[in-house]
C-alpha cells in the first residue's frame, strides 16, 4: 500500500504508453459530465458495461492460453469459459440489479417504470441510452480492452506465459475492490442529490485506480489475492493438474 505514495512508483507505471493511453480512456468520461450533462448513473452504468466488456475479451484469453497445452488444454479452456460466462455473468447481473435499482431510486420513484432486473442484455441496453453519447465512450472502453488483448497478450506473448485458470480469475482481481467502491459511493451520491463535484470524484477515483491496475509490476501490491492468482498463472501447475498429477 505504500506504494502508492511513492513518485518512483508513480514514474515507473505512467512511462508504460498502455497505461496512459488507459488513462486518457478513463479521464474521457469528465467530457461527459462537463459538456453532455452526465449524472452519476450514465456515470456507473459506464464501469458497469466495461465489466461486460472485460469479460468478453476474457473468453479468447481462456481459450488461447487452454490450446497452448494442446487437445487437453484446448477442452479445459473450452470448459472453463462456460464456467466463467455463467458464473462472471450472475455477479455482473447482480451488480447491474443493484445499479438499476440505485438509479430508479434517484429518478424518485419505482414505480413508474420498475428497473430491469438480472437481465444482462437490457441492462446493457439501458447504460447505453441512459445519458447522451454513453456509446462513444463505450467503444472507446471496447477499444482499449482489444488494444491490451492484441499487445499484451497475443504480441508480447502473455499468452505462453498463462494458463486458462489464471485468465478466468484475473477479472475478479481487477473488479471486485474497485466496483464495490464505486457502487458505494455511486448509492452516496444518489442519497445527496449527485453533486457535480462527487461525479467527478468518482472518476478521478477510477482513473487512479485504473493507473494501478494497467501498470505491470510499478506498485508491486503483495497481497494474498494476487498471490493466489499468481500461483495459478504457474504453467507448470496447470500441467500438472491435466495430467492428473498432485500441484506443489
Amino acid at each position: 500500500m505504500n506504494n502508492l505514495f511513492n513518485p518512483a512508483s508513480w514514474l515507473r507505471a505512467l512511462g508504460q504508453p498502455l497505461v496512459l493511453v488507459g488513462l486518457a480512456v478513463d479521464l474521457f468520461p469528465v467530457v461527459g459530465v462537463l459538456m453532455f450533462g452526465w449524472n452519476a448513473v450514465p456515470l456507473v452504468m459506464l464501469y458497469w458495461m466495461e465489466n461486460i466488456i472485460a469479460g468478453v475479451l476474457t473468453l479468447p484469453r481462456i481459450i488461447i492460453s487452454g490450446a497452448s497445452f494442446g487437445r487437453t488444454g484446448v477442452a479445459a479452456g473450452l470448459a472453463m469459459s462456460a464456467f466463467f460466462v455463467f458464473h462472471y455473468g450472475l455477479f455482473c447481473a447482480v451488480h447491474g440489479t443493484f445499479l438499476m435499482v440505485f438509479a430508479s431510486m434517484s429518478g424518485g420513484t419505482l414505480s413508474d417504470q420498475p428497473p430491469v432486473m438480472m437481465d444482462v442484455w437490457a441492462m446493457f441496453n439501458f447504460g447505453l441510452t441512459s445519458a447522451l453519447h454513453v456509446d462513444y465512450f463505450v467503444y472507446a472502453i471496447i477499444v482499449f480492452q482489444v488494444l491490451v488483448l492484441i499487445w499484451e497478450f497475443l504480441i508480447k506473448g502473455e499468452w505462453k506465459t498463462s494458463n486458462p485458470i489464471a485468465e478466468m480469475f484475473a477479472p475478479y482481481r481487477r473488479i471486485i475492490v474497485l466496483h464495490l467502491a464505486i457502487f458505494g459511493g455511486a448509492f452516496a451520491l444518489f442519497l445527496i442529490g449527485q453533486p457535480m463535484i462527487g461525479v467527478l470524484a468518482l472518476i478521478f477515483f477510477r482513473a487512479i485506480y485504473g493507473v494501478v491496475s494497467n501498470s505491470k509490476g510499478a506498485f508491486a501490491f503483495d497481497n494474498d489475492f494476487n498471490k493466489a492468482i499468481d500461483k495459478m498463472g504457474g504453467r507448470e501447475n496447470f500441467a500438472k493438474a491435466l495430467r492428473g498429477e498432485q500441484i506443489d
